[in-house]
């Protein structure tokens, strides 16, 4: 995003490869990506606002995922990947990339390792739960004792809120009953809808022969009508005598409630959640009152843990071992076609007692580079330009066994120049047999020995710099290697060396081309 300018509209960038690497297919695999044909697309494209969006073979991905994809696809290696060869963690990295069997026995290793330190984490737990027992023991108990005598069963609080609702209007609620009762049924002195009904009964009753088609069903519905005003009497009578208020029934209910509400704001605001709480508080009770058969069922799940990660660590130490002497014997003899004196490189492994993630061994590289001097560790011997020849030799050792399909050196040819630069030429050509390798280069002998050339150029227009890529042909490749090698006057002497360069560059590819036939 910080590449383009503020006055730019949409970007778009579009990587297009072709791979079929097993790691390549996991990792899109396990984003739900499919890869036909063995391509993948990369793209990335900013709107106007400055916001990107990543896509994978036209599915939307997130950043990360597209950088975990080109980590499969791309290498990159500058003059900062030197300073990495400083940090022994680093060394550890790329001797396990040197063998799969190393790969796989790690992973064996770390899933071990990590059940191994969750059962160390609970046994320690479980020794500092032993010294605060009896306290937590009680206390543990007590909220158990309090759960099962508050005994909450579900839907017991609507129950008793609604009764609790009950009691407190009751004398209202008598006084709206009675009064229908009396309006219904009897009320002494005056008539009431019983009465009434009974009234108009006996008078129909008295005309029903005189127009039974038509007073006989009204006469019908006046009977129905008393009897079902003659039924809601009696319901009125036994709800008045529910609805008696009893003082001592209000206080179990304000009693029982509050003892709900207790529960609630210690232990779950539901049953469930309460029943849970519950559930656990039973496990960690039994573990504290077993706390010594617990203790002595971990310590053996621990030893046998323990058991297999030691084999494991041996197996994974092996490997390493066997890995560190091919490595330390490869690239002792590319170093030597690198210019170096009389170098020896060392893969020192230590051994511990201890067990950390990555296995019981520290691991780092050593060097000679010159006659008469001693091993040392890497960091106290390596000038810039030895570093960039030394990961250039590792690059080399690594390249049959790494599946990443494209390497990018960008400018690590500091520090060097004449033999020296010819056989970091010829050492990235022999990667160059199984990777794509793009190399950013100001050496003519490095140059010569590509495929391919492009020329990058600043220029200057209306006050903005601007960065040009394009490709070169033939003749005008030759003219940059004279450039490069003549500097700013080119001959026809310096564009017949540049073309003799090329021509040697050429011959010594195919030779090798041939030998690895």
């Amino acid at each position: 995003r910080e590449l383009l300018r503020p006055e730019e509209g949409p970007s778009q960038v579009d990587l297009l490869f072709t791979a079929d690497s097993p790691r390549l297919k996991t990792i899109l695999s396990s984003m739900g990506i499919s890869s036909e044909d063995g391509e993948v697309l990369l793209t990335r494209s900013f709107s106007e606002s400055g916001r990107s969006v990543c896509r994978i073979n036209g599915q939307v991905a997130t950043a990360s995922q597209l950088k975990e994809a080109a980590k499969a696809l791309i290498d990159i290696h500058g003059q900062h990947e030197h300073q990495s060869l400083l940090d022994p963690a680093s060394h550890r990295i790329i001797l396990d990339r040197f063998d799969d069997r190393i790969q796989e026995s790690l992973h064996r290793y770390q899933e071990l390792f990590d059940t191994y330190q969750a059962v160390q984490k609970e046994l320690e737990g479980y020794l500092k739960d032993e010294q605060d027992k009896e306290r937590l023991l009680s206390l543990m108990q007590y909220e158990r004792d309090e759960i099962e005598q508050a005994h909450w069963t579900e839907g017991e609080e609507e129950t008793l809120l609604a009764t609790r609702r009950r009691l407190y209007n009751s004398e209202r609620m008598q006084n709206a009953v009675q009064e229908a009762a009396i309006s219904l049924t009897e009320n002494e002195g005056a008539s009431c809808a019983a009465d009434q009904i009974s009234t108009a009964i006996r008078a129909l009753s008295s005309i029903r022969t005189m127009d039974e088609e038509k007073l006989g069903p009204m006469l019908s519905s006046l009977e129905d009508a008393a009897a079902i005003l003659d039924e809601i009497g009696y319901q009125l009578h036994d709800y008045l005598e529910d609805l008696e208020m009893d003082p001592s029934m209000l206080k179990e209910v304000e009693e029982r409630l509050e003892i709900i509400r207790r529960i609630q704001s210690k232990y779950g605001r539901t049953v469930g959640q309460v029943e849970t709480y519950y559930q656990s508080l039973l496990e960690k009770i039994d573990k504290l009152e077993n706390i010594q058969r617990t203790k002595e069922e971990l310590t053996v799940r621990k030893n046998a843990v323990e058991k297999k990660l030691a084999k494991e660590a041996g197996v994974l130490k092996e490997l390493r071992r066997k890995a560190a002497e091919a490595i330390g014997k490869e690239v002792t003899g590319l170093l030597e076609t690198l210019q170096f004196g009389d170098p020896l490189f060392v893969v020192e492994i230590k051994d511990s007692e201890q067990y950390h993630r990555y296995g019981t061994e520290t691991i780092e590289f050593r060097i000679r580079t010159n006659v008469g001097d001693q091993i040392k560790p890497l960091h106290m011997i390596a000038s810039g330009g030895e570093m960039s020849r030394i990961m250039l030799a590792i690059k080399t050792v690594l390249a049959r066994k790494d599946e990443i399909p494209t390497l990018i050196f960008d400018e690590i040819d500091a520090g060097i120049s004449g033999r020296t630069a010819q056989s970091v030429a010829e050492k990235m050509a022999q990667i160059a047999r199984f990777h794509q390798v793009l190399c950013v280069t100001h050496l003519p002998q490095i140059a010569a020995m590509a495929d391919h050339h492009f020329e990058i150029e600043k220029q200057v227009k209306d006050g903005r710099t601007h960065t040009i890529v394009h490709p070169l042909d033939h003749e005008k490749m030759i003219q940059e290697l004279a450039r490069l090698t003549g500097g700013a006057s080119i001959t026809e002497q310096v564009l017949a060396s540049a073309r003799e360069m090329k021509e040697q560059a050429d011959q010594w590819k195919q030779s090798l081309k041939e030998a690895t036939v």
